[in-house]
């Protein structure tokens, strides 16, 4: 039987992200909490004067830069405490307190681009003229009045952001949910030995090569999941019917115009994405044959794609940290060395599963914190290591951007921030082929780098369609039922799939219940965008083209300081063209070449 997980206070200090360097206690918490609720009403004493001088636009500007990162502070030490243990009924609250504040925060902000786009051109010109130090807000307020057709009165805006903490229900009742409340069923091995499940070890347990193992497995995560899907129905269709609300209130035609405007992305860009993906299946369904043929199957099923096909290596955290800061030598010396200190002496990672701990892997820095990375690492294969340089892509990403960067700017775009985790990734796979350590251990390369592929040009353009599908289908006065839910996904996995793998489809439907991801509006779809164009800038770089990496770390210090598409450009990828989709496909298909090499 496998080794009960351990509880949170039983998991040494060095394993766990340093949580104190931005309190050093909850008690600090709680006295920086309280000062900031003294402080928020300050912002108010602006209202209604921000056109009257360039001296007050100044001070406006001066505050919000100050008490926001304090803001985002408490929003970051409550949240990262709760994910690592979500059964602890004190960080619970402590993230709706801490979410509280930050309704309170945006509610007293709300006035402020009102006011602004009520101001012409030539006024806000004249104050940058009085005032040089608002120049830096210049791109701030170009966006905001390309933006000024959707911005509603301060009224409207003050109320929508007071609302803010109750539409975010459905996403804070599908976490405890999801992460707290649901159980699963022991798997069993081959030899009828009993397994638990639980969300910090499944992808552990879906890569096994006992196949009754992770086939039993895959069954008791998706049956979990599958005893709640009403449950799970209701509370995604209030996160689609919340984002549908905002977009009407801020007279955008759709949902999906309204959350790519705010980085100025056209919708095609989005279309173009899912064209190219559904345009080169056929190199998946050639994959899935391959890895049938390999694992020796007659048919292969949904629980075999992560199924090893060689004897996996096993890799230690502290092997993962080596390899990782050597395939990153490209992007120079300091790199390297800020990397290395972050993943070790500086504890910017929680690094293995415990009870109450949440599922997934991710990035969270914050204005003047640590940018700090949550997985749950398994020393068996590659898939860990892969997942840590993704997240060490996204935490430096932040850091180079805070450095560089005033506070106003220094959240980037997700459709960025996809770039810099798949560019570390694909630097790292080159450095492991490069390794000689025999076929078993190349194969097991390539197979990390399909995986990789599989979720961002597979799997997520497929939850791309049905994310639009949902927001359609609200949009258009429909109702969102779990049977019509899944039985859309299983029509999108089946042509993904092809006739080379078996579904199970009640099973299979209920993919879209095991994704945090649809809580952010139209996250998904950037994930092929990311790799698509992190591959291409990957490619120049280990190909040793001038000047690349300089730019590549450029774009990482542009934050929102630039819009995305045009800081993407100044590296030399333009993603309003189909090229860079092209060439990742055709990376892809290198890899299915060199695999059928190997394993026939």
């Amino acid at each position: 039987m496998s080794k009960p997980l351990p509880r949170r206070e039983d998991v040494p200090i060095e394993h766990t992200w340093d949580l104190e360097s931005m309190y050093p206690s909850p008690e600090a918490w709680e006295a920086a909490f309280t000062r900031l609720e003294a402080e928020i009403p300050r912002l108010a004493e602006l209202q209604g004067r921000l056109g009257e001088s360039a001296q007050h636009l100044k001070a406006y500007f001066e505050l919000f830069e100050q008490l926001g990162p304090e803001m985002h502070k408490l929003h970051n030490y409550a949240g990262r405490a709760f994910d690592v243990d979500t059964t602890n009924q004190t960080n619970a609250a402590r993230v709706s307190r801490a979410q509280g504040l930050a309704a309170r925060f945006m509610a007293a902000i709300a006035f402020a681009e009102p006011e602004l786009l009520a101001l012409d051109a030539q006024t806000l010109e004249r104050f940058m003229a009085e005032l040089p130090a608002l120049k830096r807000y210049r791109h701030y307020l170009d966006n905001l009045m390309r933006l000024k057709p959707h911005v509603r009165s301060a009224e409207v805006e003050a109320v929508l952001a007071q609302a803010s903490d109750a539409l975010s229900t459905p996403a804070n009742v599908y976490t405890v949910l999801a992460n707290a409340d649901l159980k699963f069923a022991d798997a069993r091995t081959s030899t009828k030995k009993r397994v638990p499940v639980a969300q910090g070890n499944i992808d552990a347990l879906l890569s096994s090569p006992d196949r009754a193992l992770r086939k039993s497995a895959w069954e008791s995560y998706a049956d979990g999941f599958l005893a709640f899907k009403n449950t799970f129905a209701e509370i995604m269709a209030g996160k689609v019917k919340a984002t549908v609300l905002r977009a009407r209130v801020h007279r955008y035609p759709d949902s999906l115009t309204a959350a790519l405007a705010p980085n100025n992305i056209p919708t095609q860009v989005f279309h173009n994405v899912i064209d190219a993906c559904n345009r080169h299946l056929d190199i998946w369904h050639r994959y899935w044959d391959i890895r049938r043929r390999a694992l020796g199957l007659e048919k292969m099923e949904v629980c075999d794609v992560f199924a090893p096909l060689a004897k996996p290596p096993r890799v230690t955290y502290k092997q993962a940290v080596r390899w990782i800061t050597e395939g990153l030598r490209p992007l120079g010396a300091a790199y390297v060395r800020t990397v290395k200190r972050g993943l070790t002496t500086d504890r910017w990672v929680d690094i293995y599963p415990n009870v109450g701990k949440r599922d997934g892997a991710y990035s969270a820095g914050s204005y003047g914190t640590k940018p700090y990375i949550f997985m749950s690492y398994s020393e068996q294969g590659l898939g860990s290591l892969s997942t840590l340089a993704h997240e060490v892509g996204h935490s430096m990403h932040t850091l180079l951007t805070c450095q560089a960067q005033p506070f106003i700017y220094s959240e980037y775009s997700i459709f960025a921030a996809e770039v810099a985790s798949n560019f570390n990734q694909a630097l790292v796979r080159a450095h492991l082929l490069k390794l000689d350590r025999g076929r078993d251990f190349e194969i097991a390369v390539i197979q990390e780098a399909m995986d990789n592929f599989h979720r961002y040009l597979f799997l997520m353009p497929i939850n791309a369609q049905f994310e639009h599908w949902m927001h359609t289908t609200v949009e258009q006065g429909g109702a969102l039922t779990a049977d019509a839910m899944s039985a859309k996904l299983v029509e999108l996995f089946r042509r993904g799939y092809g006739d080379a793998v078996y579904l199970d489809e009640p099973r299979v439907g209920v993919t879209w219940m095991q994704f945090s991801h649809f809580f952010a509006d139209y996250y998904v779809w950037q994930y092929a965008s990311g790799i698509s164009a992190a591959n291409a800038l990957a490619d120049a770089v280990l190909n040793g083209e001038p000047g690349v990496a300089k730019r590549y770390l450029d774009f990482l210090k542009t934050g929102s300081a630039m819009y995305p598409l045009d800081a993407l450009k100044m590296t030399g990828v333009d993603m309003t063209q189909p090229e860079p989709l092209d060439r990742a496909f055709k990376v892809l298909e290198r890899f299915v070449d060199r695999l059928e090499r190997l394993v026939s």
